[in-house]
């Protein structure tokens, strides 16, 4: 009898990012100030084919900010964006790199 394969949705998980997101939006009141949510995912081949994966993520919230005024939104938001993935990239990047060193200490 043929294998029957999984479709592509079965096989998938939420990502992440997804799972960060599902998490917040369980614990986070609504809020009358806005939130960035900012991640960062890095695939490492650990050898034998085998993949892990490590995120680092951040939320930052935007105390004083309007909704109301876009200018000052769009400006804010930019900031933290820049500033949230900038330490989820560094977060992640030190992660991969403790990663990798000690996989080339068991080969």
């Amino acid at each position: 009898m043929p294998k029957i394969t999984k479709t592509a949705m079965e096989q998938s998980t939420d990502s992440p990012l997804d799972q960060v997101v599902n998490l917040l939006s369980n614990e986070i009141s609504l809020t009358s100030s806005p939130i960035v949510i900012c991640g960062v995912n890095r695939k490492i081949n650990i050898g034998n084919f085998e993949n892990i994966d490590v995120y680092a993520g951040v939320t930052i919230p935007l105390h004083g900010v309007s909704f109301v005024d876009k200018e000052a939104l769009t400006a804010a938001v930019e900031e933290a964006v820049a500033y949230g993935f900038s330490l989820a990239s560094k977060e992640t990047g030190e992660r991969y790199m403790l990663i990798k060193e000690s996989q080339q200490g068991t080969k």
